[in-house]
């Protein structure tokens, strides 16, 4: 009779244990795809901003180009500060927008890797208790 409690008591520990188990994974899931949508917004970032790259560097090209073809100071000046203000929005604005998401998604990267890492850990885990589970039905 105490043998037959004492494998009830163990069945119910080893129960409880595996439920930790997966409630943690879920956790892990659940926080993989949070995680996925949070790098999805950053890559989107980067390609906006490269696109506001690409689209200053054709506009540096068309005022360096009117700069050499036009000879009237004022609208030399004119083209001469036009070129600054896209320098610096490249300069200045878009690539540092591109290393603040690009150090995000890194990071991200490495938060997915080790929440994908603790999923694994869980399920070992959990065959781990299932078998201890079997094994105390046994003896």
């Amino acid at each position: 009779m105490e043998d037959r409690k004492d494998m009830s008591e163990r069945q119910r520990y080893f129960k409880e244990l595996r439920q930790q188990q997966y409630n943690r994974k879920d956790f892990y899931a659940q926080q993989i795809l949070e995680i996925k949508q949070l790098l999805e917004s950053n890559e989107k970032e980067i390609r906006y901003n490269e696109g506001w790259i690409e689209f200053h560097e054709k506009s540096i090209e068309g005022h360096r180009q009117q700069i050499e073809e036009i000879s009237h100071f004022d609208e030399k000046k004119e083209q001469k500060h036009k070129l600054k203000f896209h320098i610096e929005q490249i300069e200045s604005h878009h690539k540092k927008n591109i290393a603040y998401h690009n150090k995000e998604t890194s990071a991200l990267k490495k938060e997915i890797q080790l929440f994908e890492e603790g999923i694994v850990r869980c399920e070992e885990q959990i065959n781990y208790l299932q078998n201890k589970a079997t094994e105390n039905t046994r003896n």
